[in-house]
């Protein structure tokens, strides 16, 4: 089991700030220079780790559906609805309370400046001094270089999440504060990390595992940073000179409070992100690896590095993991993001309410035929934890396996080595939180060499790299693509590889695309609706069908009344298919009435005629019709549920900037002394 030390003791007790409800006004004492936190360098990462922890708990957990990110882009969306749980991912500002990423924003401020303390601590010691003049990493130059990266994280995700902040500020005695620009952030960002990353260790070194940040990911990190930095975005434009020197190229209307736009010296930074992008992936990667190889039957690269994570295992592919214990702390992913369950109290670990869910259209149209992604990312059924049973999971306005249809996958309560794993409750279920992996960093390089345009080649290399993984040989390999195809080829292989992942949402912005391609999934629907509902299916470009019925009954696969959780897809057993289903033998008494566990599905990607022979001839064999897509348009509310979960915010503002940011709290607005002010239509009050 992987090993992750939770610390909160004494010798963290003079080193804690007082005035944490005040998000800016934290001061430190002099007594948090004591000697025995910062007597060896095990002592020092005891104080690190109390910063670690604040992250996993307040932050990770707090942001329980990722920040929104996978719950609003033109693959992923929320099917609870009415809700408020959503309404950012849905581009939809007006609609949030000013505190809702409240805890959010302050558990980022409070960890950054822990993490800036414990450097600043370090950076005083004679033996870290005499060290940094080595050539050398040593452990006490990696901790200083973890701590600064720590924390130039959290301000990389005040500055995404919220954009323009006030920064700077931690550990002092603040009394007036005012906005600082994102670039201003970036810069500074960028420069403390380069000044620190050389002397880390890497994956590997030093004893230094995933779950503690390394010269890998810090090299990364960079690169991440500069991608976004020379991207598009949506800027301010209601503050006079916060960007100062800056300039930019603008992209559709000024609604007279934010544009989207990109630096004119974009290629700079994009540049940069090449440069260390490259260094986390070949030069610096240390132990971290693309998964390439799986000596299991269902052979499955791809799927083994999930496998890796449900079953509380570090995996190769990880460059970092915020570290969780089962029956420990907060572990968010086997909740919100999870493979659906229910909410019994005969097996309440597999209470997983499933925030992710696909958009049909990209359920049945975005693999192509042989990808061994698909079925390992999304899922038609989930886990009834009162019968034992796999559900399939109805379209339409639901959570769990109550409604909203298709849903992630790649978390699943039924999929690790060991699922019942003793003590591990339905939200401390011991599940990591992936911050990247190997494939992300691989194909961000792929968009900054592509951007750049000198290394095409190259570009294409990594996309191929991930397309082998996904398909087992090179028969999908692309080639001959320059300029906007190859980009357009990487931002659609990230959707592939990384949904539900919080990434697609970025790229769209990235891309300079967002408002094209939310438009774009939108028109989608709205024809795949017209066309279930006039004919009874819509077929679509990759030759699946997507029709109002479905015929589904529960069969026996294992020896017994045993359960099995399924892995390669069979075609021939509508069991099998798709695979990566299935549910675990749990084994509890209710369940023993349940003889028959698994379920076989006929009709999901191909049209039966509801009044046809094959349809009397399923029923004649036990199966059930089942309303399937005639869910999604002859209900008044799924309809409406789809129309506002999927991007509506794009309506009417279809050439304005897409608005993705959270508020920033009130107490953050009140103190400032009429300096600081939300933006973007979020409140103020």
């Amino acid at each position: 089991m992987k090993k992750i030390i939770l610390y909160i003791c004494l010798a963290l007790l003079p080193f804690m700030f007082t005035g944490c409800s005040d998000y800016l006004d934290v001061s430190n004492e002099g007594q948090s220079d004591d000697n025995f936190v910062m007597s060896s360098p095990a002592e020092a990462f005891k104080a690190l780790s109390w910063a670690y922890a604040e992250y996993r708990q307040n932050a990770a957990h707090g942001g329980n559906y990722n920040w929104q990110d996978p719950l609003g882009s033109d693959a992923e969306y929320m099917s609870e609805f009415p809700t408020a749980n959503n309404v950012i991912a849905r581009l939809q500002p007006t609609a949030v309370t000013i505190n809702a990423s409240a805890g959010l924003y302050n558990s980022l401020n409070i960890t950054l400046a822990r993490a800036a303390r414990v450097a600043d601590l370090i950076e005083k010691k004679g033996e870290y001094q005499t060290e940094l003049t080595g050539s050398a990493p040593t452990d006490w130059t990696h901790l200083y270089g973890e701590a600064k990266t720590l924390w130039a994280f959290c301000a990389w995700e005040l500055v995404r999440h919220f954009g323009d902040v006030p920064f700077g500020y931690e550990n002092k005695y603040v009394e007036e504060y005012e906005l600082t620009s994102r670039f201003e952030i970036i810069d500074k960002i960028l420069d403390e990390l380069k000044a620190v990353e050389s002397k880390m260790y890497t994956l590997g070194q030093g004893g230094i595992t995933a779950e503690r940040i390394s010269r890998t990911y810090a090299n990364a990190l960079i690169g991440e940073i500069a991608l976004h930095a020379g991207s598009w975005q949506t800027i301010r434009t209601d503050v006079s000179g916060l960007y100062g020197a800056v300039q930019f190229e603008e992209k559709g209307s000024n609604d007279g409070a934010c544009v989207y736009a990109r630096r004119t010296d974009y290629l700079d930074y994009i540049k940069m992100a090449e440069q260390y992008l490259n260094a986390a992936v070949n030069t610096h990667k240390g132990t971290a690896t693309l998964i390439t190889t799986d000596s299991r039957a269902a052979n499955n690269p791809f799927q083994k590095h999930f496998q890796e994570v449900n079953s509380r295992r570090v995996s190769p592919e990880s460059l970092f993991e915020i570290g969780t214990v089962a029956g420990v702390g907060n572990a968010e992913y086997g909740y919100s993001m999870g493979r659906p369950g229910s909410n019994s109290s005969v097996m309440s670990v597999l209470n997983t309410f499933a925030a992710i869910r696909i958009i049909p259209t990209f359920f049945y149209n975005a693999y192509e035929a042989g990808d061994k992604r698909r079925d390992v990312s999304m899922v038609v059924t989930g886990s009834n934890a009162a019968t034992g049973q796999e559900n399939l999971i109805p379209l339409g306005v639901g959570t769990r396996i109550g409604g909203g249809g298709p849903s992630i996958n790649k978390w699943d309560k039924n999929r690790g080595d060991v699922p019942a794993y003793p003590n591990a409750g339905n939200r401390t279920t011991g599940i990591n939180y992936v911050i990247m992996r190997m494939a992300d960093a691989m194909l961000m390089l792929a968009e900054a060499k592509a951007i750049v345009g000198t290394d095409n080649a190259g570009a294409i290399s990594l996309v191929n790299q991930i397309r082998e993984r996904a398909f087992g040989n090179t028969s999908k390999n692309i080639s001959g693509l320059t300029g906007e195809a190859l980009l357009n080829a990487i931002y659609n292989e990230r959707k592939l590889e990384l949904l539900g992942e919080g990434d697609i949402r970025w790229d769209m912005i990235r891309s300079g695309k967002f408002n094209e391609r939310a438009i774009a999934v939108r028109q989608e629907m709205a024809a795949m609706l017209t066309s279930l509902e006039a004919n009874g299916y819509y077929t679509f470009p990759s030759g699946r069908t997507f029709s109002n019925y479905i015929w589904t009954k529960f069969v026996q696969v294992g020896s017994g009344s045993a359960a099995v959780v399924t892995q390669s897809p069979d075609e021939s057993n509508p069991a099998l298919y798709p695979g990566w289903r299935g549910i675990y033998e749990w084994g509890a008494a209710a369940h023993a009435n349940y003889p028959a566990k698994n379920l076989a599905i006929k009709g999901l990607y191909n049209y039966i005629d509801p009044n046809g022979a094959e349809a009397l001839a399923l029923v004649a064999d036990g199966y059930t019709r089942v309303n399937w897509g005639i869910r999604i348009w002859s209900d008044a509310n799924a309809k409406a549920m789809l129309d506002a979960a999927i991007l509506d915010g794009v309506v009417g503002r279809e050439t304005s900037a897409p608005r993705y940011f959270h508020a920033m709290p009130l107490v953050v607005i009140d103190q400032s002394k009429g300096k600081v002010k939300n933006g973007y239509g979020l409140p103020n009050q």
